[in-house]
């Protein structure tokens, strides 16, 4: 009989929780922001700092991705059970670009793209403004169970010397040529920059980059799991590997910065420079930040046991739903209401409706408790039906794409 897959048994690290939460509440305020033309309107080295963090954020959950995979996934995927693992990793990157397209129609009807480009987008072989973070994890989840499967046969050495090759070679990949026009139109520079950067098109960081970071953050997963450890010896050893991983990260950040200009260096990150170019200080630099934020955290919330942070837990727990909903109420917004007044205002109340929809749609979603009142029964309940009746032909498909076994 082939095994199934057990939510219950999913261990749940309230460090990497929060910490992934907060990374994509950042993400959707700097979208809101950005929409709204906040920053422009209010430039200076506080903005330039709040930038910074905000563009360490990708990382942090590009990287907690790969943990997540460490954690979670990888316990579950041995003989018998790869069948029903890459299931649920497959059915998760259909659902992504599912999701994906769905925003891109969005972004048609509120007139941001022409009918031929919004085609290019669906074929994933356009940009979006805040969504292709979707079309990446598409083929991030795609790409996983090769992952897995490396990590677990071979350890964790494939995943160090790839994570470390990818940005090491920057210089090799910004000097490839550009792809070719076709039929006199540059079709191929998009894809191109979205699969392995090193193109005059803008875009970062792109799917290769991106899978370093995912193994990183497998290394940074197992880290975690040693630190938490009832084991001294075994914590040990996982103090070992953030202190190694954050020492790496901090000396190859440090040794990349422009002592010369400083704050010049800081202001490219946050201006998005440095990602676009899928330069590898801005991976080094949002890695040694992710390796404090999810120490800090892990220690908190897991070793002290602070709930403090459990607020933002909803995020990290309607991550699909936020990026892809969060955006799409980006493109339908108006770009200004007069009573409300001007671009921060606006950008304050559609991310507050962001987090909102977000936090509504897990409550939705919660098997109803036997109190609730008959009103709330009869929408949730409702509600829960649509959403598995959405979910029927995502199972099928991947099902047939990945047949059980005996």
């Amino acid at each position: 009989m082939p095994t199934k897959m057990s939510r219950s048994s999913t261990p749940r690290i309230n460090g990497v929780d929060v910490t992934r939460s907060f990374a994509i509440m950042l993400v959707m305020l700097s979208h809101a922001l950005i929409e709204f033309d906040v920053f422009s309107a209010f430039p200076g080295t506080a903005t330039t700092l709040l930038r910074f963090l905000i563009q360490t954020a990708p990382v942090t959950f590009i990287c907690l991705f790969g943990a997540m995979l460490e954690i979670v996934y990888a316990p579950r995927f041995v003989p018998g059970a790869e069948e029903a693992v890459t299931r649920r990793l497959w059915t998760r990157a259909l659902q992504c670009y599912l999701l994906y397209a769905l925003s891109v129609l969005a972004l048609h009807v509120s007139g941001g793209s022409s009918p031929g480009y919004t085609i290019r987008c669906l074929l994933m072989l356009g940009v979006t403004p805040y969504t292709d973070i979707l079309k990446f994890y598409a083929l991030a989840l795609l790409a996983a169970p090769l992952l897995l499967r490396v990590r677990l046969r071979y350890g964790m050495s494939p995943l160090l010397l790839f994570a470390v090759a990818v940005p090491a070679a920057y210089p090799l990949l910004a000097r490839l040529p550009e792809p070719p026009l076709v039929v006199g139109y540059d079709y191929l520079l998009k894809p191109a920059s979205f699969l392995y950067g090193g193109t005059s098109e803008a875009g970062g960081p792109s799917v290769l980059h991106g899978l370093a970071l995912v193994a990183a953050g497998m290394i940074l997963g197992r880290g975690v799991r040693l630190l938490l450890s009832a084991e001294g010896a075994t914590r040990r050893d996982g103090r070992l590997i953030f202190g190694l991983m954050l020492g790496v990260a901090g000396t190859a950040s440090a040794l990349m910065w422009n002592w010369q200009a400083p704050f010049a260096t800081l202001a490219a990150l946050a201006d998005m420079s440095l990602r676009n170019d899928n330069h590898p200080l801005y991976g080094t630099v949002g890695l040694a930040v992710t390796l404090i934020e999810v120490l800090l955290a892990v220690l908190l919330f897991d070793r002290l046991g602070r709930r403090w942070g459990s607020p933002l837990l909803f995020l990290g727990r309607t991550s699909l739903f936020t990026f892809a909903f969060g955006n799409i109420l980006l493109y339908l917004a108006p770009e200004r209401v007069p009573v409300i007044g001007g671009g921060l205002p606006l950008a304050l109340v559609v991310f507050a409706i962001m987090m909102g929809q977000s936090w509504l749609f897990l409550r939705l979603m919660t098997p109803v408790a036997a109190d609730a009142s008959r009103i709330w029964r009869a929408v949730a309940t409702r509600f829960q039906r649509l959403v598995r009746w959405m979910q029927r032909p995502v199972d099928g498909t991947v099902s047939r794409l990945v047949p059980s076994r005996g």
